[in-house]
């Protein structure tokens, strides 16, 4: 009996003695997990600035913009006009080297529109670098971005129990985290990548004779008036990515500030234009002065810190 006793009061202890540090190591398994996600930080650079890791290329002397039409303008005439204020305010924008807005985002994906996401934004053109701080729906939420830093990778932390959890990710701009509710990764952002496009497509239009463009102009909440390119193309040939785009653009330097991309349409639908994405920069802000430590997450302005 005695016997019996003492492996059964043994048998406790160890049941006990495993319980104990069964009930330590979830936690230290859970913050090594956290502490291997999130990536250290690089202390910031005394200076703010370092030298740029791509040189910008040469700004041509902006050309005298030939005047928006004050009636709808359709044709050859309307796209030529049109290119030609997208090259300058390519080089408008080439000449600021960055800038800041707000910037709004509603994107469909896998069939639903999503809520729009608004954020405050700091872009620079050389070398790429991108900074956002979300507004809604994730308040407090930071992502930024920079070529030649952490790897080329993305630095962003979230908010709410996610941020307790992981303080800080590290991951690749076209990874299955990074891309999680977005259309584009953050390497296509900006409005440089935005002229990009346009300019190219306005360059594939005037060889498309099946291509309408048209611009006219519509009100502003301000009482002044953006100017306005719309895109239509009546067959899906792989080229075309929407089947409809609408684009306003600043009046003074012709920079586009809102760009609304309509899908194709599919069998079975009833005609509605579905909306794929919309991109708007608001209170856009040109020639900002911006360094390194606006895209470095080190930035005693940001919250980047783990804790």
């Amino acid at each position: 009996m005695t016997s019996q006793v003492t492996r059964s009061h043994r048998f406790r202890r160890v049941v006990r003695r495993k319980a104990f540090w069964g009930l330590i190591s979830v936690p230290l398994i859970i913050a090594g997990i956290c502490g291997w996600l999130t990536a250290p930080l690089e202390p910031p650079s005394a200076s703010g600035t370092t030298p740029n890791l791509l040189a910008a290329p040469p700004v041509r002397a902006e050309e005298q913009l030939q005047a928006w039409p004050t009636t709808a303008m359709e044709g050859d005439t309307a796209t030529t006009l049109l290119l030609s204020s997208l090259l300058s305010a390519q080089a408008r924008l080439e000449a600021a080297g960055g800038y800041r807005a707000v910037f709004r985002k509603t994107e469909r994906i896998s069939g639903k529109v999503g809520d729009e996401q608004v954020m405050e934004m700091k872009s620079r053109l050389h070398p790429f670098s991108i900074y956002f701080k979300y507004r809604t729906p994730e308040t407090g939420k930071e992502v930024v971005y920079a070529v030649g830093r952490y790897d080329n990778d993305i630095i962003a932390h979230g908010v709410g129990l996610s941020r307790k959890l992981i303080p800080r990710i590290k991951v690749a701009p076209e990874s299955r985290i990074a891309m999680l509710g977005n259309r584009h990764p953050i390497t296509d952002a900006g409005l440089a990548k935005l002229l990009d496009k346009l300019i190219h497509f306005r360059r594939l239009d005037l060889q498309d004779p099946e291509a309408v463009t048209l611009l006219d102009r519509i009100p502003n909440p301000e009482g002044g008036e953006w100017l306005r390119s719309i895109h239509t193309h009546p067959r899906q040939n792989g080229v075309r990515p929407f089947q409809r785009v609408e684009v306003l653009y600043h009046p003074e330097h012709r920079i586009p500030v809102q760009i609304t991309s309509y899908e194709w349409p599919q069998p079975g639908d009833d005609g509605t234009l579905k909306l794929a994405e919309r991109y708007s920069y608001d209170e856009l802000q040109l020639d900002s002065t911006l360094t390194d430590l606006d895209f470095d997450p080190a930035n005693p302005a940001y919250d980047f810190t783990r804790f």
